[in-house]
């Protein structure tokens, strides 16, 4: 009863884990009920044949098999929520027959099984309670059965079985707990050295990448921005938006530069990604002295398939394609709603969705048929590009007429605007140098500020952050470095989207807040096509996002988090100052210490309970001896019967064998067992001695007996 038990948690536990995530929500309550009640019809018909239980078993496994293949072939590109489905009723099905010991251990490898892919549909760190859970439960389960194999070899070896051997001693329980803390608390520590040191490879993709394969699509907006959070923004700018701490107004038709709030930290998107970019969600070209809006809403419709084909790219896009030679595959699992935008790195190239379609405007931004709900996820292959300085420098050339007439347009504006723009451009050899310069004036003398209050005169919203508020959101340091680049001649728009995020060390995966929405800048550059530039002081550069990929091993970046860590506890403890500096450099070869240090403490601490918990008694000795001599014999056709005591056995191997080493040797084990005399040290080496004696004579013996 005791191993059922524990097994039976583990396997609810697991099952609970599976569960938990969205995709099998519906059967929450249903399997873990049928478990625990399968789990009872098969204590109460244990001792029985039960072939009918069988026969109907075996049916509803055919049944759960032809659901599972149906559900393979309707969509063979997602195959991993029908396997797991069709895991959890095999467990379910089981449960109805495990009478027996190895029953039981096999309900309990199905239960590591359902973990590990618990593991895989997991995003954050409640897996780890689970775990946790788990080990509680199925820790004591293999202990369990443990304890009662080995009482049960050793009642089956008291009776006499056809050898003759004997099993040591059933220790108790308080001499088995320690040794096994001590052995499963070194399996922690090689673990997590291991997880340590085991690299997140980047994988591949064959077929397919993830994507949610049930998602309920409205087609009612024709590929117009809808934003859930603001669902009757106008463009006209006749009135600013009443601010909504739980969405973004940039992701609308339109973004108004005189709007104030700040936005919640809630979880938004988590992602999956091989290197870590801004996630670009809409193109603005027009601006209007209050905000910004795109000049052409027009979309065309793009039919998705599976493999997706390569997204054509006209207008626009139509000269990014050359200088974007990084493949990034993503996915993002969604966590909250979210305006019907693909936001994924510049230039999505594929997407992985079960939208039968999509919109594509002519600035390269991807639309959804409905907004994009808690529980979506999508996958997107694209082309991006980590802006090289020498290459820009190089990009000279003719700006096609299309690009210019766009994107150089302004509305009417204080000449004190232009004259900034000249001052800060002219002198500068190349394009790229220009940028540069306006984008180190942004940084160098403005403040990013969120609490700034609503402007305070009308007019123009660019020229009031430049010569009155001088610090504010990124959307105007973004505006700004746009209408000082347009005013110096140089195309260029403002992006919306998401940074890339916070990287979540044990998921490995990019934790994406609400509040990391954000503007930035593209400009274009001839014979090379859009680039992204950072206007927004302490947010990293664009380059420095492109080159770093997302950190292979968990070890990477432990510097900077010490370093974040010391300087909150800084302002409490002086002290810990000093070793702020040092933190970022030393981080990776700290851990290795951390990690020596901790492993030789967990093996020196495994070693030293397993030795007080099993000292070397000479009791077990002698009876490892007498398994020796009782195996000796048996090869001599000497085996000890069923139903003969120690006596009548000593007295045929006297008989036959004549050895005085054999019987010297009996007669002690005899007397140990059922005398109640102590067996020291000396009397053992005087047996081991016997006992290699008499081998060494039957060896010389030309005729067994």
């Amino acid at each position: 009863m005791p191993l059922r038990l524990w097994t039976l948690a583990a396997v609810l536990v697991s099952v609970l884990a599976v569960t938990a995530q969205e995709e099998f929500a519906d059967l929450r309550v249903l399997v873990p009920a049928l478990i625990a009640t399968g789990y009872l019809f098969s204590y109460w018909r244990r001792g029985r044949r039960n072939w009918w239980v069988k026969i109907v078993l075996a049916l509803l496994c055919l049944e759960v098999a032809r659901e599972f293949v149906r559900d393979v072939l309707v969509d063979p590109l997602q195959t991993t929520v029908p396997l797991t489905v069709f895991l959890l009723w095999l467990q379910v099905l089981h449960s109805f027959d495990v009478p027996a010991r190895r029953d039981l251990l096999f309900s309990l490898l199905s239960s590591v099984i359902l973990m590990a892919v618990v593991a895989v549909f997991a995003l954050d760190e409640r897996y780890l309670a689970y775990l946790a859970a788990y080990l509680l439960a199925a820790v004591p389960a293999l202990g369990q059965n443990a304890w009662d194999a080995t009482r049960a070899s050793v009642a089956q070896a008291t009776s006499a079985g056809p050898t003759g051997t004997v099993q040591p001693a059933v220790r108790s329980n308080r001499e088995v707990w320690p040794a096994a803390t001590g052995t499963l608390g070194a399996v922690f520590v090689v673990a997590g050295v291991i997880f340590a040191l085991l690299p997140r490879f980047e994988g591949m993709h064959l077929t397919a990448l993830p994507f949610s394969p049930r998602m309920e699509w409205l087609t009612s907006y024709g590929g117009r921005i809808m934003n859930p959070a603001y669902p009757n923004t106008r463009d006209d700018g006749d009135e600013v938006p009443r601010w909504n701490p739980r969405g973004y107004f940039g992701f609308s038709p339109s973004v108004d530069l005189r709007a104030r709030g700040r936005l919640d930290d809630r979880i938004v998107m988590r992602v999956r990604t091989t290197r870590a970019f801004n996630w670009r969600g809409l193109i603005f070209d027009r601006y209007t002295g209050w905000g910004w809006r795109a000049s052409e809403p027009e979309v065309i419709e793009v039919r998705t398939g599976f493999p997706p084909a390569r997204l054509v790219y006209r207008g626009d896009e139509l000269l990014s394609y050359g200088a974007r030679p990084v493949e990034v595959v993503q996915t993002f699992f969604l966590e909250a709603e979210q305006p019907n935008v693909v936001f994924a790195a510049a230039l999505a190239e594929r997407l992985w969705t079960s939208a039968g379609h999509v919109y594509l405007d002519r600035y390269g931004a991807i639309r959804l048929p409905g907004p994009l709900q808690p529980g979506s996820v999508y996958s997107v292959v694209s082309r991006a590009m980590v802006p090289d300085p020498a290459r820009l420098r190089a990009a000279e050339g003719v700006t096609p007429a299309f690009i210019t007439r766009r994107y150089l347009q302004l509305p009417a504006l204080p000449a004190r605007v232009f004259a900034l723009a000249r001052r800060l451009t002219d002198g500068q050899p190349t394009q790229y140098d220009r940028v540069m310069a306006v984008n180190r004036y942004l940084w160098q003398h403005y403040a990013y500020d969120l609490t700034i209050p609503p402007q305070r005169r009308p007019g123009d919203a660019v020229d009031y952050f430049l010569f009155e508020e001088r610090r504010g959101y990124c959307e105007q340091f973004a505006s700004a470095m746009v209408v000082l680049l347009r005013a110096a001649g140089i195309p260029a728009r403002l992006v919306t989207g998401y940074t890339p995020g916070t990287l979540n060390p044990v998921t490995g995966l990019l934790e994406v807040r609400n509040s990391d929405a954000h503007a930035w800048v593209e400009v274009y550059f001839p014979r090379i096509g859009w680039v992204e530039f950072e206007p927004t002081p302490g947010f990293p550069d664009t380059a420095a996002l492109g080159d770093a990929a997302v950190p292979r091993w968990i070890w990477q970046g432990l510097g900077t988090r010490l370093a974040a860590g010391l300087d909150a506890l800084g302002a409490r403890w002086s002290w810990l100052g000093a070793l702020r500096a040092s933190a970022a450099a030393v981080g990776p070869g700290l851990l290795w210490v951390l990690v020596a240090v901790v492993g030789a403490l967990g093996g020196a601490l495994a070693w030293r309970t397993t030795m007080r918990a099993t000292p070397a008694r000479p009791r077990d000795g002698l009876v490892q001896l007498y398994d020796d001599l009782c195996t000796l014999l048996a090869r001599r056709r000497l085996a000890r019967g069923r139903s003969e005591t120690l006596a009548e056995y000593r007295a045929r191997v006297a008989a036959a064998v004549g050895a005085p080493e054999a019987t010297r040797l009996l007669a002690m084990v005899e007397m140990a067992a059922y005398g109640g005399a102590s067996v020291d040290d000396a009397a053992l080496a005087a047996a081991r001695r016997d006992l290699e004696r008499l081998r060494r004579w039957l060896r010389r013996r030309r005729r067994w007996v």
